[in-house]
């Protein structure tokens, strides 16, 4: 064995081969960002790029602060994220996510718009320090697209119409015409 094989009495492993692994991560439908503990957005798969309406890994931006400033995103209740609420700085604070929903638009074009499902991952170096952050994305855009049309046509439809839970059958949704064929004026608790 060569010295450069042994440290102090311990056979050193090689190292991993990171290609192979961007090799498989790049394949995936889900969207992965890596980002290093700085916040430096180190690498992204081109479902992760896609979902951003870009095609290289800089127009994502370099860092947290410059993500920032080229997407904007709110919570499906169109409440606006602000620094230190977008799930990349929430990341690199320290949070754990698990299935938060974003809308996702450019800066200075709100035509386009995605909807993500973010978790995240902490890979850990050999000593169990951070070593590289994950965002893994799930693009939820046709879901969500989907969602709104049923909620305008269930909404505009003149029949009446509810949605009841089947395991108690406890009413949670009505429509206009619902409440104008009952005489309600607003959605109620009715008994089975």
């Amino acid at each position: 064995m060569n010295d450069s094989a042994i440290s102090g009495g311990i056979q050193s492993r090689p190292h991993a081969d990171r290609r192979q692994l961007q090799q498989v991560i790049a394949g995936l439908t889900e969207g992965i960002l890596l980002i290093d503990t700085d916040g430096t957005i180190v690498w992204a798969n081109e479902a992760a790029l896609a979902m951003h309406g870009v095609t290289a890994r800089e127009e994502l931006g370099a860092d947290t602060a410059s993500y920032r400033q080229r997407f904007h995103l709110r919570y499906r209740n169109h409440h606006p994220l602000v620094e230190g609420d977008y799930p990349i700085d929430r990341l690199v604070a320290g949070a754990n996510l698990q299935g938060v929903t974003v809308e996702v638009t450019r800066s200075g074009d709100d035509t386009t718009r995605w909807v993500h499902e973010v978790r995240s991952l902490v890979l850990t170096s050999a000593a169990g320090d951070p070593d590289c952050l994950v965002l893994v994305i799930r693009d939820m855009t046709e879901q969500a697209n989907a969602e709104e049309r049923f909620e305008r046509a269930f909404g505009a439809n003149p029949a009446p119409a509810i949605i009841c839970r089947l395991a108690d059958l406890r009413y949670i949704k009505v429509n206009r015409g619902f409440l104008e064929m009952t005489g309600y004026d607003r959605p109620v608790q009715f008994p089975h």
